[in-house]
């Protein structure tokens, strides 16, 4: 699968991705991904989603109103930033990194602390333990402080992995 019709996105529309990565990580964090003055185009993958690209790196999806960062720009920033001390991150054990990498959704027994911040239907990013690599990025469906309580169940619903189609066509471009 290819990206298509890659154009230049407005002012307008980058500084509402801005506002939305302040709100989701905070301003420190949000600046990790984009600045109001770089370059920033968007191609279509398929019919509901588009890769942004800031300053020529595959950086964010955009499926409807929804953007997030894409796994392979948050491996990225995991070279020089501790990822287990952003908001927003649920941390799961070795157990869960094949599960979660052949697609699966995050279950409650995998899972070794999360941001206590979280609220159900926030978006969340998975990283592991050991090296603090991100895995994936999803939907919470429970709130940060019960993921790490609970014993068993689905706690975060996966929208996007590595090793999924939007990583094999992302990821070579890095």
């Amino acid at each position: 699968m290819e990206l298509k019709s890659r154009h230049p996105v407005g002012r307008r529309e980058v500084k509402a991705i801005l506002n939305s990565l302040i709100e989701m990580f905070g301003e420190d964090v949000a600046s990790n991904f984009l600045r109001k003055k770089d370059r920033v185009e968007v191609a279509k993958f398929d019919r509901i989603t588009d890769v942004i690209f800031v300053n020529g790196k595959p950086t964010f999806i955009k499926r409807k109103d929804l953007i997030f960062p894409l796994v392979a720009a948050l491996y990225d920033i995991s070279e020089r930033e501790n990822l287990k001390l952003w908001k927003r991150r649920v941390v799961v054990d070795e157990g869960a990194v094949p599960h979660i990498l052949n697609g699966a959704d995050v279950m409650a027994p995998g899972v070794v602390d999360a941001d206590e911040g979280i609220r159900e239907g926030d978006l969340v990013f998975v990283i592991e333990q050991k090296y603090g690599r991100p895995l994936a990025i999803g939907i919470a469906l429970e709130d940060g402080r019960k993921m790490v309580e609970m014993s068993k169940g689905k706690v975060v619903k996966v929208i996007h992995h590595a090793k999924d189609k939007l990583w094999d066509v992302t990821v070579g471009r890095l």
